[in-house]
Parts: C-alpha cells; sequence; structure tokens
C-alpha cells in the first residue's frame, strides 16, 4: 500500500493511492485536493484508503455480448410469421404484406441490417418504386405514381421497423418515415343511373346467380369476398333484410374465411327486386347463395367472368370489376338525399371519413346550406335552425315538441326509415321496376367449363 502527496501547480496537493487486491489487481485513484498543508492532503488520502478497503474490492463486470442486429431480409421472415398472426391480421392482409416485402423491399435493401435503413435509403427506395421497370420473377414492374400505392409499401416499412424496435432488434427507429398526402375526398369511379340499369338487365338477361350478383354489390354494396360468402341463412326473407357475416379469400386453390371487414355484421335492408332475385335463386345444394352448376363455389375469377359478361350484354367495356358497384351503391345513396350517418350505416364503413368521399353528390346539402344563408341574412345574421323549407308560425311554434316525439319514437322509426333508404335504389327515372320479373335459373354461363 502506498498514498503519494505532490504539490499541484499554484496551491493544493495531488494525491495518489495505490494497492493490490487479493488476486493481485492493482486498484489505483489520483485526486486534487484544494487543502492547505501536506498533512491534510495525506490524512485526506489514508482515510480514503480505509474506506475503500472496507467497502471490499468490487465483483467485475460481465461483458454482455453484443447483439447482432439482423438484415431486412432474416427479420421479415419473422416478421411475418409472427406479426400478423399475433395481432390477428386476415389471411388477405398477410398475403399482401409478404408480396409487397418480396417483390418491393426484399430486392433493394434485404441485405442492409436494420439500422441502416437510413432515411436517405427510404428515400431511394421511393424514387425506384415510382420509377419502376425492376423485374421480379417473370414480370416487369410498372412505373407507379399512385400516392396510395407507395404509401401502402412504405406503411409495411414502417411497421416491420417499429416492430423491430417492439422486440429490441435496434435500439431505435433508424428512419422517420413521411407517408405522402392523398385526397382522402375523391371520389371512387362509380355507375351512373342510366349505366347501372342498364347493367342490371344485361345480367339478367345472361343469368339470375349474375343478376344476383350484381344487385349483391349495387343494391346491398357488398364486397367480392362477401358476395361469395353470403348463405342463404343470412338472408330475412319475412323482414327484407340480410347479414354478411363472413368474407371468403382464396390464394392458389386454398380457401380462407375471415370476418368481414372492420367485423361489422350487421343486418342491411335489401331491395325488393334484390329479394326478388334471391328466392329465384334459391337451392338445397349447400350453404352458400351462389353456387356453379356443378356444385362448386364462386372464385374471384368466376366472379370477374360473370361481371364481364354483364358488360359485353350491356354493350358496355368489359373490365370484371365487381367492387364499382359498391362506390355505385354508396353514391346513389348520397345522390338520393340519404343523410351521410345512414349511409354509413347502410355501407358497412368503419369512419364517416370514408362516407365523406360521397357526400358531395348530394344535391341537398349545398343547396340547403344556401338557404339557411339567404334566411340568416333576411333575419338580420342571427343563426338559423336546420329545416327542409319554409315554416309557417305555427309549425315553428311546434318545433321544439316535435322534435322531443321524433326522437322518443326513434327506435321505432329508425328502421322503417332505413328500409325506405334503401329502397331509393331501386327507382329509375322515377319508376319504380316491376316485382316478380327475374327469370328462373339458368345454366347459360356457369353451366361452362370454366378454370379457377
Amino acid at each position: 500500500m502506498s498514498i503519494k502527496v505532490a504539490p499541484w501547480g499554484r496551491g493544493g496537493f495531488q494525491v495518489t493511492i495505490r494497492f493490490r487486491w487479493p488476486d493481485r489487481t492493482v486498484y489505483r485513484d489520483r485526486r486534487v485536493l484544494d487543502m492547505r498543508t501536506e498533512t491534510q492532503a495525506r490524512k485526506w488520502g489514508e482515510q480514503r484508503e480505509r474506506e475503500v478497503l472496507a467497502a471490499g474490492q468490487p465483483k467485475p463486470e460481465e461483458k454482455k455480448p453484443k447483439t447482432r442486429i439482423p438484415t431486412v431480409g432474416a427479420f421479415s421472415k419473422d416478421w411475418l410469421e409472427k406479426h400478423g398472426k399475433a395481432n390477428l391480421h386476415k389471411q388477405s392482409g398477410q398475403d399482401a404484406d409478404e408480396s409487397i416485402l418480396r417483390v418491393h423491399i426484399i430486392p433493394f435493401i434485404g441485405n442492409l441490417t436494420l439500422d441502416r435503413v437510413t432515411d436517405e435509403v427510404v428515400a431511394s427506395l421511393r424514387a425506384r418504386w415510382i420509377a419502376g421497370g425492376y423485374e421480379t420473377g417473370k414480370r416487369i414492374i410498372k412505373a407507379t405514381s399512385s400516392r396510395k400505392t407507395l404509401n401502402n409499401r412504405m406503411s409495411v416499412l414502417s411497421s416491420m421497423l417499429n416492430t423491430a424496435v417492439e422486440w429490441r432488434k435496434v435500439p431505435s427507429m433508424p428512419c422517420r418515415i413521411r407517408l405522402l398526402k392523398v385526397d382522402s375526398q375523391k371520389t371512387p369511379a362509380f355507375h351512373d343511373h342510366e349505366t347501372y340499369e342498364r347493367l342490371v338487365e344485361g345480367a339478367r338477361a345472361v343469368d339470375a346467380r349474375i343478376l344476383v350478383l350484381v344487385l349483391l354489390a349495387g343494391d346491398g354494396g357488398l364486397r367480392r369476398g362477401e358476395c361469395i360468402g353470403l348463405d342463404l341463412t343470412d338472408v330475412d326473407f319475412k323482414n327484407g333484410r340480410f347479414t354478411p357475416r363472413r368474407h371468403v379469400y382464396i390464394k392458389r386453390g386454398v380457401r380462407y374465411v375471415d370476418e368481414v371487414k372492420g367485423d361489422l355484421a350487421k343486418p342491411v335492408p335489401a331491395t325488393q327486386r334484390l329479394l326478388d332475385a334471391l328466392k329465384a335463386v334459391r337451392h338445397l345444394r349447400g350453404p352458400r347463395v351462389l353456387y356453379t352448376d356443378d356444385g362448386r363455389e364462386l372464385t374471384p375469377k368466376l366472379v370477374k367472368l360473370g361481371v364481364m359478361s354483364a358488360e359485353r350484354r350491356a354493350g358496355l367495356p368489359e373490365t370484371g370489376r365487381l367492387h364499382v358497384f359498391r362506390h355505385t351503391y354508396c353514391s346513389h345513396l348520397a345522390m338520393a338525399g340519404v343523410p351521410v350517418k345512414t349511409v354509413q350505416e347502410l355501407a358497412r364503413h368503419t369512419t364517416l371519413n370514408v362516407t365523406m368521399r360521397y357526400m358531395h353528390l348530394s344535391p341537398s346539402a349545398k343547396d340547403e346550406g344556401v338557404a339557411m344563408l339567404e334566411r340568416s341574412r333576411a333575419e338580420g345574421g342571427v343563426a338559423v335552425a336546420r329545416r327542409c323549407g319554409p315554416l309557417s308560425l305555427p309549425q315553428a311554434a311546434c318545433s321544439i315538441q316535435a322534435r322531443i316525439a321524433s326522437r322518443r319514437a326513434a327506435c321505432s322509426v329508425r328502421p322503417r326509415f332505413l328500409a325506405r333508404a334503401s329502397r331509393t335504389l331501386q327507382t329509375s327515372s322515377g319508376k319504380r321496376t316491376e316485382r316478380g320479373d327475374v327469370p328462373p335459373t339458368s345454366a347459360s354461363f356457369f353451366g361452362r367449363p370454366l378454370p379457377t
């Protein structure tokens, strides 16, 4: 043991404590003290030495092995296998994530470790997507300027990196991913009333099951997977309602039955001609509403060919897009003046933001706003109540009592109102279509051998 004291600069002393522990490890501590005399500095050194010896030799720190950060390609396999199943993602969503990773992400940054996916790498990746022209398998990816498509790909990358941070594969998020601004209020493509009626008549002329398919999407707002998975027990012919409860997704010949989108299995009022068409195709082949002549369930390809046959008979371009009929359903509801909340419930949208894409088609909303502005200016700038037309003085006096009575009777009035709102889609040019004119089921379309 040794304690050395030496003068330091213009004042103070440097104290050095040095000794060996029993395992021959050297302990050394050097301090500069602001003290007046050497004796005071030595006493401090002796006291410090006694404290260190009393505390004992500290245990050596175990060196933690450095965590090896995986590459994007290696981690993506774990992420696809565990993340989707742990969060109960639908099979269609898991397959979409796998396709984006395999085609658009892994070929470019698969060899990079997760911590090297910087902002510059993300910007270069997005620029590569926009340019297109890269090969994947036997096809060449086209250039794209769709903001929604680019955001979908970026969302997969962002979700994977966030999961890597949660699983402590990387200490922090290596980059900041910003999604492009998308016009969420842009109205999707839809058929006008005349075109839609032509398609309905074309489907009626082809096959009764094609008519049901078109009306389920155009008069009921169902998606393709919901049309395929609709059961006969889901249709309440007595009360004129149907409840889509399942979504069928087919991948490489394997059928996956999931919950409907948003898990919103709610009853929806049906138009009369949709009910008549459903009654005409009732059968005992199985639980589903629609089957082929040989007893097989429908596939997305059969649905596409069925829509194309209706478009061909109507003299329209053949696209085979059934989802356009769902957009048509929502657009015609808005054009009929149906309130936005009712449109949301009929279309089974999870949020009003999706429904608002169609509401600018409502002619009554803007007209009523201008009428309220005129009434407010005529009354000196005061706020005016919303109403459908001018009210007389006795009517205005009873308006409060009428509102209270209407709210009390909401439970009984609302279902009838919803049914009336859905029936607005079965009129064309002010004339109601005749009932009972659905032809019997024929084998003119589904009887042909078609690839699945």
